[in-house]
């Protein structure tokens, strides 16, 4: 019975009662049916790994794994054409790579060429008995049996090709492992394809970057990748200008660095830089710490002092951990950002800031906004332009940047510490709840513990020690392995998720494509996660 009665078999069987359908069925047609459904599934599972992989040489690894697998090929490999039509073997399974081009390897040519030369895959059952291929010299001497190979077509052309044989068994390839290995083609094609996109995104984002940075001079803002590159452009769009810029993002992602930098790239870096952490100061002296107060307005205030609004003059004030403030002075906040006028503490003239705002928060004020804790319209006022810093977990990228950068920075006596491969392995791997920040405490704490030698595992933290990732507090109760690959596999959906539309700018579309989902599987994830697409839009 072929695959395509079988499958209409299935189909009416399982239209009458799915529970019965195996029972209903002679035995050796289960077999087969059970044979081909896994098959098909295995090609879904392995299509939806193929499309999270963005490096192209983790991409082949992972594809040559799966076609092994799903063919029961003896052996393989995956061949791509480049610039020069030239085929160049990338990766093999129980073949030598290395020896692939000498002329005694064994492998047919004669077929990877017609492949090549007519587009179309071909399906060997027993190559030595094919009138087309028997004769031929590599095959002869090869004694190949079962062969199989489809070409890999991006935009209608061949990118390369996938190849499997097996010197010891007939007919191990059908038509039906034919078609797998053919869509299988497709859809390492559709990565590929992904993969490049990528490659010359992240290889333009780093151009960009090194050109902002050669002309706006964003030295302590470490990074090139796409995210980074991303919040460069917008910052070099908007210093020089008065706009006022809402800063959002995690803790210690950098939100000062980016106010500093849009102060010292605008018309008033002449002027002064004011800092204030509004959520550090204790509540009753805010205000007067923002517009001052007057002698003998509160117990203790012996004389005059001018606030912050006032030594900003001319400059920038940077108001960090704004949504700490309260809606009190909210309002007083928005009466400044309206005309610049405000009142000191116990004071009776008004008096007028001309100071550009820039604020910062690592609170959700959309979610404010909805429980009524800050004010709609100071929320308005402030997010004229609004740029979200994205984790350091989202921007993996620029890790190694950041990593030599802080060695060189706490280095003794101006040397470069050394890394071991192992610490280094580990520094990679991390995820850092604290981003940058961690990361930089992280190095001055290993450079210090060193004694200026070899940074090793013994010199990192805890936290990122092997197997503690796996180490849960104890009320949670002991973790299975089943519930610790869970919560890894939520781990890195996250995180990939916010990587994703940190690069798109919250795109849904086209964070989809990147991810190889369609736009509802991606949003259905967001959801899941609770991530919002709209605080990665620019």
């Amino acid at each position: 019975m072929n695959e395509t009665t079988l499958l209409k078999k299935l189909e009416q069987q399982l239209a009458l009662d799915p529970a019965q359908a195996q029972v209903n069925m002679a035995s050796h047609e289960a077999k087969e049916l059970l044979a081909l459904a896994n098959k098909y599934r295995t090609l879904h599972d392995v299509g939806k790994l193929v499309a999270s992989e963005m490096e192209t040489e983790a991409l082949l690894r992972l594809a040559m794994d799966q076609v092994i697998e799903v063919t029961r090929a003896q052996r393989g490999f995956i061949a791509l054409l480049d610039a020069g039509k030239k085929v160049t073997f990338k990766v093999a399974r129980n073949l030598e790579k290395s020896d692939i081009d000498k002329p005694q390897f064994q492998i047919s040519r004669s077929i990877i060429q017609r492949v090549l030369e007519s587009g179309e895959s071909i399906c060997l059952r027993d190559a030595m008995a094919d009138a087309a291929f028997g004769g031929a010299e590599s095959v002869m001497r090869l004694q190949l049996l079962s062969v199989l190979c489809a070409p890999i077509k991006i935009d209608g052309a061949i990118a390369g090709l996938i190849y499997v044989d097996n010197t010891n068994v007939k007919h191990l390839f059908d038509e039906t492992v034919g078609d797998l290995l053919a869509a299988f083609a497709g859809q390492i094609a559709i990565a590929l394809k992904n993969a490049h996109a990528f490659f010359d995104l992240k290889k333009s984002h780093q151009q960009l970057a090194r050109e902002l940075r050669a002309k706006y001079q964003f030295d302590a803002l470490i990074g090139s990748g796409p995210a980074m590159t991303k919040i460069l452009q917008l910052v070099a769009d908007v210093a020089d200008t008065d706009t006022t810029v809402l800063i959002q993002g995690e803790n210690g992602t950098g939100k000062e660095l980016i106010a500093r930098a849009l102060h010292y790239n605008s018309s008033r870096r002449d002027r002064p830089f004011v800092a204030v952490n509004c959520g550090a100061l204790p509540e009753n002296l805010v205000e007067s710490e923002l517009f001052g107060h007057e002698k003998g307005a509160f117990t203790g205030a012996a004389q005059r002092k001018r606030g912050k609004f006032e030594l900003a003059e001319g400059g920038t004030i940077f108001l960090d951990e704004i949504g700490e403030m309260t809606p009190a002075l909210q309002v007083k906040l928005l009466r400044v950002l309206q005309d610049g006028s405000f009142t000191p503490v116990g004071g009776e003239s008004e008096l007028h800031a001309e100071a550009r705002v820039l604020a910062a928060t690592n609170r959700e004020l959309r979610k404010m906004l909805a429980e009524g804790t800050f004010r709609e319209d100071l929320y308005y006022r402030l997010n004229i332009i609004s740029l979200t810093m994205p984790p350091l977990r989202a921007r993996r990228e620029d890790l190694p940047l950041l990593l030599q950068y802080f060695l060189k920075k706490y280095g003794k006596d101006g040397k470069l510490p050394k890394l071991s491969t192992a610490a280094e392995r580990l520094l990679l791997d991390y995820d850092y709840p604290g981003n940058v920040r961690q990361l930089e405490n992280i190095i001055q704490r290993a450079v210090i513990l060193s004694k200026g030698e070899s940074l090793e595992t013994a010199h990192l933290p805890e936290e990122l020690q092997p197997g503690a990732l796996y180490q849960y507090e104890e009320k949670s109760g002991p973790a299975t392995f089943q519930e610790r690959k869970q919560r890894a596999i939520e781990r890195f959906e996250r995180d990939e998720l916010a990587r994703i539309l940190t690069l798109t700018g919250g795109k849904i579309r086209e964070s989809a494509r990147f991810s190889g989902m369609d736009p509802k599987n991606f949003s259905e994830k967001l959801k899941r996660h609770g991530i919002d697409a709209e605080q990665y839009k620019p």
